[in-house]
């Protein structure tokens, strides 16, 4: 046992929560050196390309495939009747609610019998090289007997329409509807009521990476590795094993380092069961690299919603009323559909409004299944919501920061509940408005738009609050509402804190480690951090809803303190000074008067001198802390809602655009906007992640969308046809914070990992209507892309 050291009391208070510590391994990044999925595929891997269906909704008549099989390389063709044979459906990763439980969804990896959408997989060719195997599916013929099919909301709400989902009674996949007040009585008597529309076009999360998915059966051992494009490795282990039909500790998922997943790469794709099979069945590892193309059949958020505001002359907003119908395509094992349903929980956002209802349809249409996108349907609320906002302002000839300033909810009014059941936690939205109009310079902005009035080239200013509950924790999710990490230190006194949370290509392995490393008294870069193993690492939901570090850093902190509660108990042992005097700082264990020992040494002696320095211990020096989230409520309240989130961050956002009145094209002039997520561990990770956000929003509210022919086919096939925004498209976004605590976490913490989008989505969109003057209530279509604006230019109509 090394000597106890001498040292300064001075060395031993040390945070590093609320330091912006470069990124952990940011370096490997950017230098290439990273390995991701598809660099991971075996040199004895065979490959997997898929056959996909033209038809929105057709029978399977046959599928030939004696042509394929005898293409050069080809080694197995199996279609969906071969594949049922081989494995279950796969199972929702939630549950429906209520009577409707058991309502089958699409569950098979392929279709079988019949499609239900345009690019559902039919049959699946395996060969030893992709180009083999992409040349090869091109030849499988597939005869099919075209059926009717229901492409729109309405087609699908009408009478007599096809059922998309056999043994449905209807195509109403779930409703919802949150109130507070009397609606009627209240718009009725309102001094002003302003009716709007937001018509919200699909579009997708389009990550750098595709789905990449490699199954590597071990037949001695009757074992599958699954490695993958995987937000959500337990889920998925779960879903593939009750498909496969084995235990779950005969699967093992591991989730490498993401280039993107944005929701996209959550759990429910049907080729991760898939390459289980069919490597299962060949003896071979097998992999699905997705192309591009499919990449875009991923669609989300269509949606069109009508809503009436109601006021005061003054300004005072007495009521919010929306009605809403969302076509979530077919239903597959994933949890994309569920979105619209947290649309309307978020109502009305961070204003006081005492009078709500909103009702929600989710609707099956012969389209893809939904994939999660960041998000999550909150981003959707908070644009109907400031549209509304800004309609209303443009009425009363009121100042759209004006009118926001007479109705933002106070800082002593939170916590508060929303009308659906939610909890809003802390913030100070007047605070936070005035300090965003000082950094965005708003009077100057409004200077600068005057001077250019009545030019060819206009001149749009936005402004948007945005709620975001974060820390998502919903009954019947698996997992839900916890998450578990284990620390443990090595004899040599290095520290390993295995999480059930992943990371999405974010750093939040650098967080998680910072909150450790506070605890120890030592380094972040001393920590190392473990995700993505199921073999490896606790239960654990992955990533979503901002939990890496709201939830999974938390039990990380917690297993931390325990830890060291262990090691003060070591160092008592050894410095001869009461545990609860011990301090931690530098890598050492400090006892009062400047005794001290280092933390390796502490490690080394408590695992080799358990009778003397690990006294009292129990070893090793491991611990395991779950975090449950607080602030949820699963309990009806008095009108049946429960609360599913337990954090809410919030932004304040505005923009300046300018509109080329010739064109329809619109130049993205200034970007600014405020957040509070309570404390931050890491403040650059935070502001890394809004500005990503932010420049989502632009783009969803500017340029992406997808687009189909008729039939359902898919138009917008690559980024030439699907937009994205570009560096060169935008400006410097410029950020600032706030703090305001959660009292309803132990550090603090809110959720941080999807504010900005919601925010950026609708300060634009009213960017866009301020710069259109008197035609700000046609600017109905999201997105607002050039030919849109056009048309509404030259013709008066927004399509």
């Amino acid at each position: 046992m090394d000597e106890a050291q001498s040292s300064s009391d001075a060395e031993v208070t040390e945070s590093w929560i609320g330091r912006s510590v470069p990124r952990l391994g940011g370096l490997a990044f950017t230098a290439g050196q990273v390995r991701y999925t598809a660099d991971l595929i075996p040199r004895d891997a065979l490959f997997v390309a898929l056959v996909r269906s033209p038809h929105a909704c057709a029978r399977i008549v046959a599928v030939q495939a004696d042509a394929a099989s005898s293409e050069p390389g080809v080694v197995a063709v199996i279609d969906g009747s071969e594949a049922a044979t081989l494995c279950a459906p796969m199972p929702p990763a939630l549950p429906f609610r209520g009577p409707d439980a058991n309502r089958p969804i699409i569950g098979r990896c392929l279709a079988v019998g019949a499609t239900a959408y345009a690019g559902q997989p039919v049959a699946a060719v395996v060969a030893r090289t992709p180009h083999d195997a992409e040349a090869a599916a091109a030849r499988v013929e597939v005869s099919y007997e075209i059926r009717p099919a229901a492409l729109t909301t309405e087609a699908a709400l009408a009478d007599g329409a096809p059922i998309v989902h056999s043994c449905w009674g209807s195509n109403v996949v779930a409703t919802d509807h949150v109130r507070a007040g009397d609606i009627d009585a209240v718009l009725r008597a309102a001094d002003v009521t302003v009716e709007g529309e937001v018509v919200v076009h699909p579009s997708t999360a389009a990550p750098m990476e595709p789905l990449c998915y490699v199954g590597d059966w071990d037949g001695r051992l009757g074992r599958l590795t699954l490695t993958g494009t995987l937000q959500n490795p337990h889920t998925t282990r779960w879903q593939v094993a009750t498909a496969l039909g084995l235990n779950e500790t005969d699967v093992r998922v591991v989730a490498p380092p993401a280039g993107g997943t944005f929701g996209f790469k959550m759990a429910g794709h049907p080729e991760e069961v898939l390459v289980g099979l069919l490597s299962r069945r060949l003896g071979r590892p097998v992999a699905y690299v997705e192309n591009r193309r499919d990449t875009m059949r991923g669609h989300c958020r269509e949606q069109t919603h009508r809503f009436a505001i109601a006021a005061t002359f003054e300004g005072r907003i007495l009521a919010f009323r929306d009605t809403f119908v969302a076509d979530v395509g077919t239903i597959g094992p994933g949890n994309g559909w569920t979105m619209p349903l947290i649309t309307a929980t978020v109502f009305p956002t961070v204003y006081d409004v005492p009078t709500i209802d909103v009702a929600g349809t989710l609707v099956a249409t012969n389209k893809a299944p939904w994939q999660p996108i960041r998000g999550y349907g909150k981003e959707i609320a908070n644009l109907v919501m400031e549209r509304a906002v800004d309609l209303l302002a443009g009425h009363l000839g009121i100042d759209p920061a004006q009118l926001r300033a007479r109705n933002l909810v106070r800082a002593d009014a939170l916590p508060r509940r929303l009308p659906s059941g939610l909890n809003v936690d802390s913030g100070d939205y007047p605070k936070a408005l005035a300090q965003l109009m000082n950094l965005f310079g708003y009077d100057d902005w409004r200077a600068r738009q005057a001077a250019r009035a009545g030019g060819e080239w206009r001149i749009g200013i936005g402004l948007a609050c945005e709620l975001t509950p974060e820390g998502g924790a919903r009954p019947g999710a698996f997992p839900s509402g916890f998450e578990t990490a284990a620390i443990r230190m090595s004899p040599m006194g290095h520290v390993e804190v295995a999480l059930g949370v992943t990371s999405p290509g974010s750093g939040n392995e650098t967080g998680i480690a910072q909150l450790v490393a506070s605890v120890l008294g030592l380094e972040p870069t001393a920590i190392r951090v473990v995700q993505g193993d199921t073999d490896r690492v606790p239960v654990g939901t992955g990533n979503a809803s901002s939990r890496a570090l709201l939830y999974g850093g938390t039990a990380a902190h917690l297993a931390a303190t325990d830890l060291r509660a262990k090691l003060a108990v070591c160092a008592s042992n050894v410095l001869q000074a009461p545990a609860d005097a011990i301090r931690f700082a530098g890598g050492s264990a400090h006892a009062p008067g400047g005794a001290s020992v280092t933390l390796a040494a502490l490690a080394l002696g408590a695992h080799t001198h358990p009778f003397t320095v690990g006294a009292d211990v129990e070893l090793p020096l491991e611990a395991t802390r779950s975090y449950r989230a607080r602030n949820i409520r699963v309990e009806p309240d008095e009108a049946g809602r429960i609360a599913t989130y337990s954090s809410f961050p919030y932004s304040i956002h505005a923009a300046a655009i300018e509109l080329d009145t010739g064109t329809g094209r619109i130049g993205v002039l200034d970007i600014a906007a405020v957040h509070d997520c309570g404390v931050m561990v890491n403040p650059a990770l935070v502001t890394g992640q809004l500005k990503g956000a932010i420049a989502m929003g632009v783009g969803a509210a500017l340029w992406e969308e997808l687009t189909y022919a008729a039939g359902g086919r898919q138009i917008s096939d690559r980024f030439k046809r699907y937009l994205l925004p570009r560096s060169t498209d935008l400006p410097p976004i410029r950020v600032g914070h706030l703090s305001t605590p959660s009292p309803f976490h132990p550090l603090g913490m809110k959720g941080g990992g999807e504010s900005g989008l919601g925010g950026a989505l609708a300060a634009m969109t009213n960017a866009v209507g301020d710069a259109l003057g008197s035609a700000a209530g046609r600017v109905t279509t999201v997105p607002a892309t050039p030919p849109r604006l056009l048309r509404l230019l030259t013709e008066g109509a927004l399509v």
